[in-house]
């Protein structure tokens, strides 16, 4: 299903970006100010994070979850944020008269792995975190979609192999007979 904020803010993470209240583990990038425009076109001065996990959108902090920040890897200075972990999830705040959703560092640093990772059922290999998904988000995610626990590169490949089949069934064999 699609949240409806996926498609008017479709730049940053948000709430809406946690699907089944599961929390993100993202490695900081670059924080810095940027210029945001908001769905309404009017831009701002804002704080972002960049992850470096390919696929994630970056994420504009608060004043809250910069202080997060700070305390958890006790500094201030954002240049040695970079490389570090942190745990994101959605907490229901007071904001503007109304209860909302927000995005909320948690207060407590991620738990190195210590249980294997889930393993593609076509390779063998590994299944690791993509697009702001944990291994097993992706091994769940894979199952549903493609009816096998896949990596990366496997799923990459069923997809391909899936949208061929559907060109065919649909009558685009791509040939100019």
């Amino acid at each position: 299903m699609t949240h409806w904020k996926k498609l008017t803010n479709p730049n940053y993470l948000g709430a809406y970006s946690i699907e089944d209240g599961k929390d993100l583990i993202l490695t900081i990038g670059t924080v810095a100010n940027e210029t945001v425009v908001g769905v309404d076109g009017k831009k701002e001065e804002c704080t972002v994070c960049h992850f470096l996990e390919r696929g994630v959108k970056p994420m504009i902090l608060n004043a809250t979850n910069m202080k997060m920040i700070t305390k958890l890897l006790n500094t201030p200075y954002i240049e040695q944020w970079h490389g570090h972990k942190i745990q994101i999830g959605v907490e229901k705040v007071k904001a503007f008269g109304e209860i909302v959703e927000a995005l909320r560092v948690r207060n407590k640093l991620p738990v190195e792995r210590t249980e294997p990772l889930p393993k593609c059922e076509k390779c063998g290999g590994n299944i690791i975190s993509a697009k702001g998904m944990t291994p097993e988000q992706v091994a769940e995610y894979t199952k549903t979609t493609y009816g096998q626990r896949l990596c990366g590169k496997c799923a990459a490949a069923a997809y391909k192999e899936k949208e061929e089949a559907s060109n065919v069934v649909d009558g685009q064999t791509g040939s100019d007979e």
